[in-house]
């Protein structure tokens, strides 16, 4: 049998020392630009990039993925440049081309065997291959080539490269992992930044690189390490929608202690939005999974209504909230919203609703009026035309489908969350970093972990606990 881990090392130093020359001539054209500006910071900076890129094709592949995630996550996409081909292609995206190129390499296979045929698993795929075509239509009549051609690349590496990848489980395993770990993490880091009422460590970043502050509200809203609330509403709606999930799978405590602490991160950024898409998640995952368990407890039922209407009661009873909704700013962005829906329909209906090219939604917008449309699916209305918005929702539902087919409760939460979420602000035109979590989202919908693959029960007849050595035991 032929032995892949041989032809490995023996590649290894091979590709070390060519990426090595090609980094040499790549920097020896870049960096004269950058030392007049940045002065001799520019060399060190460049080699610990070095050793960051290197480090990427030395790693475990199957965790880069979550790498990609918990850098998204920790490293301010503001502070990191946005001109040029890093502009089209973020560092974190750059991330998940490294793992796609290692995985798709015969050596870098993975070893679990091929999952078994999957009708909406499939179908996400064709949808997928279906909005890319219809994409590619889009950017022929474009209104700014360069414009669409930077959010294709973007969004086809950080979204629809990933579902070229096979059989995806220990990825999957890796990003929910890190997911409700950052989640549980940076909520309880946005709760004391909430009560501090100052960023202490990302906001000193901030200032010491010269970036303004997003704090003109007239209430405080954290923002922990994302630098601006409504990104992270967004990452901690996710994370406590697929943290309920899992513990309503599962049984996990961890999970629900992660749930906690993110719901807690996600109200002290008093985003709206991005509350009212968590509740819509939570009760989502709730439904599902007592329709999956087979059982017929309207108790259940009545203690999730009865919980939600806590939650909404003392929701309303913060201070901060309340302040929000009666603030002057809150009435401008409703007003806001609703011009924007305006907007859109009257730019959709002018491309004559096959869009006027990828990420071309505020150029189009603009020719009616200067606001901006704080709704992804609208952008996505405008640039990419009614057919691409289908095809996108297509895709997403999907993918929730085959998630509930495989019962995996938290993933079709997640996606319900981050698809009402985006509905509050402009996620996937206009900020390409964002697309990187609807492909971490894919990979855990549409690839099992292990608890996730556990035999689906029969009504009445108990339930399974899982062992972490033993397997899988009825009780």
């Amino acid at each position: 049998m032929f032995d892949f881990t041989t032809l490995r090392q023996r590649r290894t130093p091979i590709i070390l020392v060519a990426f090595a020359g090609l980094f040499v001539i790549v920097a020896s054209l870049v960096l004269p630009r950058f030392v007049t500006g940045l002065g001799i910071i520019v060399l060190p900076l460049t080699l610990l990039a070095f050793i960051a890129v290197v480090t990427l094709f030395l790693v475990p592949a199957h965790i880069l993925p979550a790498v990609a995630l918990a850098t998204f996550a920790l490293i301010p996409a503001r502070v990191l440049p946005q001109d040029g081909p890093i502009g089209a292609l973020p560092l974190t995206t750059m991330i998940i081309v490294v793992w796609a190129v290692r995985r798709l390499l015969p050596a870098k296979a993975d070893a679990r065997p091929a999952a078994p045929a999957a009708p909406f698993r499939s179908a996400t795929r064709y949808f997928a291959l279906l909005f890319l075509v219809w994409t590619l239509f889009t950017l022929v009549r474009s209104t700014d080539l360069q414009a669409s051609l930077g959010w294709m690349i973007s969004f086809s590496a950080a979204v629809l490269l990933p579902l070229c990848i096979g059989t995806s489980t220990r990825e999957a395993y890796w990003i929910r992992r890190t997911w409700l770990l950052l989640g549980a993490c940076l909520g309880a880091y946005a709760l004391v930044e909430g009560v501090l009422r100052f960023n202490p460590l990302w906001g000193t970043l901030f200032s010491m690189l010269g970036l303004t502050d997003h704090q003109h509200w007239s209430v405080y809203r954290a923002d922990a390490s994302f630098g601006h609330p409504l990104f992270a509403g967004l990452f901690f709606a996710v994370a406590c929608a697929l943290a309920i999930g899992v513990w309503l799978r599962e049984n996990s405590k961890p999970a629900l202690v992660a749930a906690v602490f993110s719901g807690l991160g996600l109200v002290a950024t008093v985003s709206r939005g991005a509350i009212l898409s968590a509740a819509i998640a939570i009760a989502f995952a709730y439904a599902v999974s007592l329709v999956m368990r087979g059982e017929k407890r309207w108790g259940k039922f009545a203690l999730l209504a009865a919980l939600m209407i806590v939650a909404v009661i003392a929701l309303f009873q913060f201070d901060a909230f309340t302040a929000r909704n009666s603030s002057i700013e809150a009435e401008l962005s409703s007003q806001a919203r609703d011009l924007g829906v305006w907007v859109s329909l009257q730019a959709a209906n002018f491309t004559g609703w096959i869009g006027s090219g990828p990420g071309t939604s505020g150029i189009t917008g603009r020719l009616f009026n200067e606001v901006t449309i704080e709704n992804a699916l609208l952008q996505l209305l405008i640039s990419i035309g009614l057919p691409g918005l289908a095809l996108f929702l297509l895709m997403i539902g999907s993918a929730v489908a085959h998630a509930l087919s495989r019962r995996m409760v938290g993933a079709a939460a997640a996606l319900v969350a981050y698809t009402v979420c985006i509905a509050g602000f402009n996620a996937i035109d206009a900020l390409r970093p964002m697309h990187l979590l609807l492909g971490c989202l894919l990979i855990l919908a549409l690839n099992p972990t292990r608890a996730d693959a556990a035999p689906p029960l029969e009504p009445r007849q108990g339930r399974v606990k899982v062992h972490p050595k033993r397997g899988y035991a009825r009780l």
